[in-house]
């Protein structure tokens, strides 16, 4: 292939994937009235931080997601944990704007990628130097969700003391590992 041809069809290849992007934004209201509501709090903001309210944001999900399965093993678990304090931050700042239910999503996938790191740090049969650095995280993570976790309400605080009640399960696991 020549040169010219590389980069037209590279930009066919994004051109393809913003039409879907926005052909799907725009068709997930009408398919599912019950989310439009979640659907339309997108919105465009210059700002330093894109939350999960910003139009872009499932753009830079995806980008996270291929760092993270192109990344080795022992980096791999310290990206994971990066990403959990992103979201965790982006829980703090999300209840700042009085949005609980993007607030408990990001807390949700906070959680997940902290559960993630531990869990691959427990199958990989890591030394003892990992395991107590991922404790650490964990254990930071669990105080500063467990502070989020007075933010909520309701059927929402239940199910943030629900995420941190897993987190504090796989903890002590680890912590039990590290015994061994």
């Amino acid at each position: 292939m020549h040169k010219p041809q590389i980069w037209l069809s590279i930009f066919a290849l994004f051109f393809g994937v913003f039409m879907v992007a926005i052909s799907i934004n725009t068709s997930v209201p009408t398919a599912y009235p019950s989310l439009e509501l979640q659907a339309s709090q997108r919105q465009f903001y210059l700002n330093n931080t894109i939350l999960p309210d910003h139009i872009i944001y499932p753009f830079l999900m995806v980008i996270d997601k291929v760092q993270l399965e192109v990344t080795p093993f022992p980096k791999r678990l310290w990206l994971q944990a990066e990403y959990g304090w992103r979201r965790l931050d982006y829980a703090n700042q999300l209840l700042e704007k009085d949005n609980q239910v993007l607030a408990l999503t990001a807390l949700t996938k906070s959680q997940k990628y902290f559960l993630n790191a531990t869990q691959e740090t427990l199958d990989a049969e890591t030394t003892n130097e990992v395991k107590i650095m991922m404790l650490k995280h964990l254990t930071a993570y669990l105080w500063e969700a467990k502070i989020m976790a007075d933010n909520f309400d309701g059927a929402d605080k239940a199910v943030a003391d629900h995420l941190i009640s897993e987190c504090e399960s796989i903890k002590l696991c680890l912590s039990q590992s590290l015994s061994n």
